[in-house]
């Protein structure tokens, strides 16, 4: 709440008093206390016991998007609901990190073999794919830390971690040079150094 408040106080002062913007951020901050209520109110256990519904209910809202979504900027990545806009990719790391811990709690077996690294990197890519084609590259990365902090969780070895860096940083020239639009590597040459910008 004191983040809300500042946040407030940013928005107040930056634009000059309680403009529309104003007011659209306390109707988001109503919104998200209405969602930490229902969150509350969840048992943590029920959100895992119904995770691959959860997860399969994203999967349809992403495939409903790459075909039906609306198109802003040049990209197809909501779903139109009059004044409210539903992004389902921002709900898909929550969704994948729910249905991959319950997947690795079911298939333990005193670690995580490669069999189940492999199961749950194909329940990793089929959301990743569909946020890929939005275009939205860098919320579908933002997926593969989701993968690999719950397989390190529930005991992926070192090692694999390692091997799976290794494999990275060879696969990342190919990646900029064929996978990479011009726009993309922009955006990560200006993260690396911002005074390009």
């Amino acid at each position: 709440m004191a983040l809300c408040i500042v946040g407030l106080a940013n928005i107040y002062s930056a634009t000059g008093g309680p403009t529309g913007i104003y007011v659209t951020q306390i109707y988001g901050i109503v919104l998200g206390l209405v969602a930490v209520a229902i969150c509350l109110a969840i048992h943590y256990r029920t959100l895992a016991d119904k995770s691959h519904f959860v997860y399969g209910g994203i999967v349809l809202l992403l495939v409903y998007v790459v075909f039906l979504g609306v198109v802003r900027g040049g990209s197809r990545r909501w779903i139109d609901f009059g004044p409210l806009n539903l992004q389902p990719s921002e709900f898909a790391k929550a969704a994948l990190a729910l249905v991959l811990a319950k997947f690795f709690a079911e298939s333990r077996r005193g670690g995580v073999s490669r069999n189940d690294l492999l199961i749950a990197g194909a329940i990793t890519v089929v959301p990743l794919v569909l946020i890929a084609r939005q275009p939205d590259l860098g919320t579908a990365v933002t997926l593969v830390p989701v993968l690999f902090a719950t397989a390190f969780l529930a005991g992926m070895p070192m090692r694999i971690f390692g091997i799976l860096a290794l494999v990275g940083v060879l696969v990342a020239p190919v990646a900029w040079r064929f996978a990479l639009q011009d726009y993309q590597k922009e955006r990560i040459s200006t993260f690396l150094d911002p005074s390009q910008d």
